[in-house]
């Protein structure tokens, strides 16, 4: 089914409802063309971890843990500190209010314009900060991410390559 625009979030936020609306209306006050049909309205082409102000250092995981598990360190990518954040395979757009206040994203911005697959991204994300080439340690280590299936594809399983035809 085609729509018109979309405004992502898991609710939108009332700024980019309020900015969407504010940019309609001059739209149609000054007689300027619409966007084209299917524009997400109210994001970036960036990622919720350009937007997060957080530090990012290179750093390696030996194993993921909850949010709950610990108290995190305000200045440090979750990532950083072992928590499960999407936010590399987020749009950006909602200023980072989840990460910001210490709650991991979780992707309901959907997948950035560059990424074909939200959940492969996730993958590729996770891949990289893994501390280990040892398969064994691998596998221990991401046995530590509670549902990643459902974690990486939260909000984007409809849209995913998972049990698509190769073509």
């Amino acid at each position: 089914m085609e729509v018109d625009y979309l405004i992502p979030g898991c609710p939108p936020q009332s700024d980019q409802i309020a900015e969407v609306v504010g940019a309609v209306i001059d739209i149609l006050s000054t007689g300027k063309p619409l966007p084209p049909q299917g524009t997400i309205l109210g994001a970036t082409e960036k990622t919720c971890c350009d937007e997060c102000t957080r530090k990012r250092e290179i750093k390696k995981i030996t194993k993921f843990i909850r949010p709950f598990e610990i108290v995190t360190d305000p200045e440090v990518c979750l990532m950083e500190q072992g928590i499960v954040c999407c936010g590399p395979a987020t749009r950006s757009g909602c200023s980072a209010k989840c990460v910001s206040a210490g709650v991991p994203c979780r992707g309901c911005y959907g997948r950035p314009v560059n990424v074909r697959d939200q959940g492969a991204k996730m993958v590729s994300a996770i891949a990289s900060v893994i501390d280990s080439t040892n398969p064994e340690e691998i596998e221990r280590i991401i046995a530590t991410i509670p549902d990643p299936a459902g974690t990486f594809y939260r909000f984007s399983l409809a849209d995913s390559m998972l049990r698509r035809a190769q073509v």
